[in-house]
């Protein structure tokens, strides 16, 4: 799937055809289109570069090798949510928890720690 199949405006026009207003924008008066990343930066379809400081890429990167490795062999297996049962999500959560203090020990697994999408008026 190319990620710059369409051109900005049309993807802008689409969104607002059919997501959500709850699914806020950066910058709404002139987004930015971003095509890819690669390590600590995002690209638009113009190519110009940008510091990714918002989307957790703080721990890896973007597109880091080993993590799209790992991704990649695990959903060979099996890609599914929590509410299942499954040794994967025990396996990582014993794993983590000899890292951390005893009171530190029970988690709760998402795909982002930010919610700055749902607070009125962000960015």
């Amino acid at each position: 799937m190319a990620a710059d199949r369409r051109g900005k405006a049309e993807t802008l026009a689409l969104r607002r055809r059919l997501l959500s207003d709850s699914c806020r924008l950066f910058y709404p008066e002139d987004p930015i289109k971003i095509v890819r990343g690669q390590g600590q930066y995002l690209y638009d379809e113009q190519g110009a570069e940008y510091l990714d400081c918002v989307n957790n890429v703080a721990h890896v990167g973007h597109c880091h090798p080993l993590v799209v490795r790992a991704a990649h062999e695990q959903n060979q297996v099996l890609n599914t949510n929590s509410r299942y049962l499954h040794d994967n999500i025990v396996d990582y959560a014993q794993r983590l928890s000899e890292t951390l203090p005893e009171k530190l020990s029970v988690f709760y697994f998402l795909n982002s720690g930010g919610n700055s999408s749902s607070k009125k008026g962000a960015w």
